[in-house]
């Protein structure tokens, strides 16, 4: 990779944000496809001040994490209608001084679904938690006719989720994890972890019990730090198909990729990039 005074300048804003692969998947791609261009990371005290900065230095694009994609979205100058509906935005793409907003988080599941050949049109899916990620997963998947249900522990946020989501699909339940049984979740047939529970350092604990897995149940975990959380340990343990967490993290990057050059994102480039900075 050669910096010059023509490099274009892509970033990710977020805090913390020091300890985010995007960096290594997309200078990557980068490199791979000969476009001239770098991104890098930024913790800016505040998203406006950073978005009014994409726009004076002519950055051509930005990944947007926590604490930032919901209050990026009214700053941007048009936003992608699945990013509206989702309520968060993670990728901004600069389009001649025009700020476009959108949610690449629920392409990412999906792909990991189809990569592994998981079919998830007119399934049941469990999706534990209620944060950003599990939002953009439960609309993404519900435009596909699944029965989603979103499991918690605080009934007042997976309420609102869920009646955020009624407002354009049916078929959304909710439940406490707490009241979760085998019989339960026997009936589901993917399960998604969206919280960040078992991630890095706290590594012994799973958001759910070994004992409501079944052997026909997909379970997906979005964490990618460690890659085998005790979740999919206990899933693999039980026959489980399980879904690592660096496809949803690729597959969102690749589709960022997309919108920024027009290009094809070289998947395994990224993907081996992604997974040496995870050994």
């Amino acid at each position: 990779m050669v910096i010059n005074a023509h490099t274009s300048v892509y970033c990710i804003l977020g805090n913390p944000v020091r300890h985010s692969l995007s960096p290594i998947m997309h200078n990557a791609a980068f490199a791979h496809t000969g476009i001239n261009a770098v991104y890098v990371a930024f913790e800016p005290a505040s998203i406006k001040q950073a978005f009014n900065a994409i726009k004076a230095l002519g950055i051509k694009g930005a990944s947007i994490t926590i604490p930032f994609k919901v209050d990026v979205l009214p700053l941007c100058d048009s936003v992608d209608t699945l990013a509206s509906r989702i309520g968060s935005v993670n990728t901004l793409v600069n389009a001649d001084g025009m700020i476009q907003g959108y949610n690449t988080d629920g392409y990412g599941l999906l792909r990991s679904l189809e990569t592994h050949s998981i079919e998830y049109h007119n399934k049941k899916v469990l999706i534990i938690g209620n944060g950003g990620s599990a939002r953009a997963i439960a609309y993404t998947l519900a435009q596909h006719n699944t029965h989603i249900t979103i499991c918690g522990r605080n009934s007042n946020n997976i309420t609102q989720l869920a009646n955020d989501l009624r407002k354009y699909f049916t078929d959304i339940e909710t439940i406490l994890i707490d009241k979760l049984t085998p019989d339960i979740t026997a009936h589901n047939n993917i399960i998604i972890n969206t919280t960040p529970v078992g991630m890095k350092p706290d590594i012994s604990r799973s958001p759910i019990d070994i004992s409501l897995l079944h052997p026909h149940n997909v379970v997906v975990d979005i964490i990618y730090s460690p890659l085998r959380t005790q979740l999919v340990q206990n899933a693999q343990e039980k026959g489980c198909t399980v879904i690592t967490g660096d496809y949803m993290l690729l597959f969102q990057a690749c589709m960022q990729f997309e919108l920024w050059t027009g290009k094809t994102a070289p998947i395994d480039i990224m993907h081996q990039a992604l997974k040496q900075a995870l050994q």
